[in-house]
């Protein structure tokens, strides 16, 4: 067995079923819907050197949300479509779900500044997601997720970049976060957990 390697875990088919089990049985419709939205917009696209199709992003993100014990419907469709806007030129307005998951989608999408990636662009979009609960949890999912997966195109000195960049921007949510979901403290201390464990070995070579 290759270590550190959940073959089920790289397994899209079986994700994507888990989470429609889950959402047909707690009658998520928001996350019933997203499924095959995010399933067919982020078709022909693939992550971590053009190998694995990117879809399995949202869904590891999501499946993750459901490990943790969140188990809300807002939260679960956020997760899904939360690259679809940015990634796949789509308008918050056409994602097939409620106005707070759009709202939430919407404050995750990154548009590029007329200057580019700025230190002021990059304040203000953790500004945003501060103030959202959705997108607060969504987005320490998505960082979470995004570092575990850093070996897996990352080179040294990028790996330290993202880390650092993770430190500045990503971890002033995890306060942000609490305030705002006081009933998943213990789901955010959890990737908080996870995420100390991986930024302290690159940070620490």
């Amino acid at each position: 067995m290759e270590p550190f390697k959940d073959k089920g875990l790289c397994d899209i088919k079986r994700l994507y079923d888990e989470i429609f089990s889950a959402a047909e049985k707690e009658g998520w419709e928001q996350t019933l819907r997203a499924l095959p939205f995010a399933r067919e917009k982020h078709d022909g696209q693939f992550r971590s050197r053009k190998v694995m199709p990117y879809i399995w992003h949202p869904l590891i993100v999501t499946y993750h949300a459901l490990g943790l014990g969140i188990r809300e419907d807002d939260y679960l469709a956020a997760a899904l479509l939360h690259d679809v806007c940015e990634d796949c030129g789509v308008a918050p307005e056409e994602l097939p779900a409620g106005m707070e998951v759009q709202e939430a989608v919407r404050v995750l999408t990154r548009e590029p500044p007329p200057k580019g990636i700025t230190e002021e662009s990059m304040i203000l979009y953790y500004e945003g997601i501060r103030k959202n609960r959705i997108a607060s949890i969504v987005k320490l999912l998505d960082r979470c997720n995004n570092v575990s997966s850093m070996n897996e195109g990352f080179s040294p000195q990028k790996a330290l970049a993202y880390a650092r960049q993770t430190i500045t921007y990503v971890y002033p949510v995890f306060e942000s976060a609490k305030e705002l979901n006081p009933g998943y403290v213990p789901q955010i201390d959890v990737i908080r957990y996870h995420m100390d464990s991986v930024l302290e070995v690159i940070l620490n070579k």
